[in-house]
């Protein structure tokens, strides 16, 4: 078996084609890929009449082997039962640091544990839709309206935030109560980041219609000031009555 370190950069993305539209793997397919090396790439499905001709060229363009299994002789879970045979399979070979399963189902939120209880990461990637259970079941979730969201115009996204941005304040408040003593104090916004991330599986910047949280931060305005200065770490602080402690100042430049 070889080492930890080797296999976690080793991962198998397992794609539920019942269940997501062909036209989002392609931006899956590049949001895993951050995570790690797709070794490992497989679509579970009908891939015959209508639904076969949607896949094909998504299953060439991005090297998915489709495992195929006729209408004729498949039960309603067969694509699910086919994903979770061979998930157990490639656990067992000792191969891979983790997994990437592309379905809403919440019926793979057993398999994401068992997963986890093996020491390995699953990462999930479904819809706003996917039940509560299968979302905190994983070591990350991703949403796959987030994926719609063009880095290139975070500040003008093309498309609607999932949650309106006040929703964001709340949790960005819970989680710097935890990292300060004192509201005044700042705290790195990449700190912050690993904090929200700690949190709960699915936070998302894009959630908020934001691609960075220093973006989102700012955009948020009256409870917090950012600092980021060229050429230093990006803090954050919450805003306090003059009233309030003496706050240490920005550093300059």
């Amino acid at each position: 078996m070889m080492p930890t370190e080797q296999r976690s950069k080793r991962l198998a993305v397992l794609i539920d084609a019942d269940n997501v539209p062909a036209k989002m793997i392609g931006r899956v397919i590049t949001e895993t890929e951050k995570y790690g090396q797709l070794v490992v790439r497989r679509a579970y499905g009908d891939f015959a009449g209508q639904q076969g001709l949607a896949w094909e060229e998504t299953l060439v363009r991005h090297a998915i082997v489709p495992r195929h299994l006729p209408i004729s002789g498949r039960g309603k879970n067969a694509a699910d039962i086919a994903l979770v045979i061979d998930v157990m399979d490639l656990l067992h070979s000792g191969a891979l640091g983790g997994f990437c399963i592309v379905s809403s189902d919440s019926d793979f939120a057993n398999l994401a544990i068992r997963i986890l209880e093996q020491n390995l990461e699953c990462y999930i990637f479904g819809g706003e839709s996917a039940p509560e259970r299968l979302r905190r079941a994983c070591s990350r979730f991703v949403y796959l309206e987030n994926l719609r969201f063009d880095p290139l115009h975070a500040t003008r996204p093309k498309m609607k935030p999932l949650r309106p941005l006040g929703d964001a304040q709340v949790v960005v408040k819970s989680a710097m109560a935890m990292l300060v003593d004192h509201p005044a104090d700042w705290v790195p916004i990449d700190l912050l980041e690993r904090e929200l991330e700690s949190r709960t599986t699915d936070f998302d910047t894009r959630t908020y219609g934001h691609a960075r949280l220093k973006d989102l931060l700012v955009a948020l305005k009256r409870p917090f000031i950012v600092d980021a200065p060229r050429g230093s770490i990006a803090r954050v602080r919450m805003r306090v009555a003059k009233s309030g402690r003496k706050v240490s100042p920005a550093p300059n430049g």
